[in-house]
């Protein structure tokens, strides 16, 4: 199941930091980091050391994008996106991978949906999914993250379309929404 690369970076003018700039960011906390897009109304929670069912496979552990999808992946790990639509909250997880283009050395974080079924390699490719890549830069305006729109892997025959968003980030779990 050789998938390929699934985003190819442009040229830019801002900072993007390196895959292992963007691992250490990510891995600050002993628990993980949430990503706030545009001040908290989209999610992501990434964590490098907690395993969902499907990392606990032999088939898919904890090398699984590495050998299968993307061999320049620097860690991996499980993840939850959660956004609003219409006032109701909709949340994704699965599993994700930073890993440092080829070329140009840029850390690209790519997440994958998975399923609980998500138990074997013929299980995985049975069934489509979601996927998203996001790219941390150090711009003139502060940190900012280039990211595209959850799009069908099996579907995507092109580099995703990425927009530049505001976003910060936060130590731990802060997917959740706050109470009202």
């Amino acid at each position: 199941m050789a998938m390929g690369v699934l985003w190819q970076p442009a040229a830019t003018t801002a900072e993007v930091l390196s895959g292992r700039e963007f691992q250490s960011l990510l891995a600050s906390g002993p628990e993980g980091t949430t990503i706030l897009f545009e001040g908290g109304a989209e999610r992501l929670f990434y964590s490098p050391t907690l395993k969902n069912k499907l990392r606990q496979t032999p088939e898919m552990g904890s090398e699984f994008l590495k050998q299968k999808i993307a061999p320049n992946t620097l860690a991996e790990g499980v993840f939850v996106s959660a956004s609003t639509d219409g006032g109701k909250w909709h949340a994704i997880s699965g599993i994700a991978g930073i890993a440092a283009d080829t070329d140009s050395g840029h850390g690209i974080l790519t997440l994958l949906q998975t399923f609980p079924e998500d138990t074997s390699i013929k299980a995985f490719e049975k069934r489509d999914r979601l996927y998203s890549v996001v790219i941390v830069e150090d711009s003139a305006n502060g940190i900012v993250c280039r990211r595209s729109q959850w799009e069908k892997l099996f579907a995507a025959k092109n580099a995703p379309r990425m927009t530049t968003v505001p976003c910060e980030f936060v130590v731990g779990n802060a997917v959740a929404p706050a109470a009202q």
